[in-house]
């Protein structure tokens, strides 16, 4: 029995779709994850403003050099660049270098050593916050680093965060039982603690 001439249409139909070439499904554009420190800073993507802090930022052009900076008050820039091709998926660290700080260390967002002392210096010239900020950082990627657990204690105190600072002066001084400066920080713990009692601090 011979096909229809209706047949044999959708036959020829289905053959043509089959072998037309299918459309690829529509990828989001490659990103790359920009850490900024302090979260203050306002970060800039090939000189354009891209907003305050961490941001997510689109790399679509392989090819192209992107050019990500940041800049606060206070603070020299920092500035990271690469072609999408090396930034899709990554992360990038921008921490940027209080002033003072010197030229010659180099600040990274996974180094605690370096963290920590810029957070000593923000604290001693008064910017609590700031040095609460670098001082989180740096316990968060160096947890034993007795650095950032006294300056985290002193600007907790600064800013009336008083069981915090005696959990963190206290960790300071649990990492550094033969620290030169262990009796002034005990005597700040005492004065902090009065009848306070925090769970995990021996009195």
């Amino acid at each position: 029995m011979l096909p229809s001439s209706r047949d044999a249409f959708l036959a020829c139909a289905l053959l043509l779709a089959c072998a037309a070439p299918k459309e690829a499904w529509r990828q989001p554009a490659p990103e790359v994850f920009v850490d900024v420190v302090p979260r203050a800073a306002q970060l800039l993507v090939d000189g354009a403003p891209f907003g305050a802090g961490a941001h997510t930022v689109p790399v679509p052009d392989p090819a192209h050099r992107y050019v990500f900076r940041a800049v606060a008050a206070g603070f020299a820039p920092g500035e990271r660049s690469a072609e999408g091709s090396r930034l899709a998926g990554a992360r990038l660290g921008l921490v940027l270098r209080p002033e003072g700080f010197g030229d010659a260390r180099q600040l990274d967002l996974d180094d605690g050593s370096s963290l920590a002392a810029a957070a000593s210096l923000l604290q001693r010239t008064g910017h609590h916050l700031l040095a609460l900020e670098y001082a989180e950082r740096a316990i968060e990627v160096s947890p034993e680093m007795p650095l950032g657990h006294r300056v985290l204690g002193e600007a907790a105190q600064a800013l009336g965060q008083r069981k915090r600072a005696i959990q963190e002066l206290s960790t300071y001084l649990q990492l550094t039982p033969g620290a030169p400066d262990r009796l002034a920080v005990q005597r700040r713990v005492e004065d902090l603690r009065g009848d306070l009692t925090i769970p995990g601090v021996e009195r």
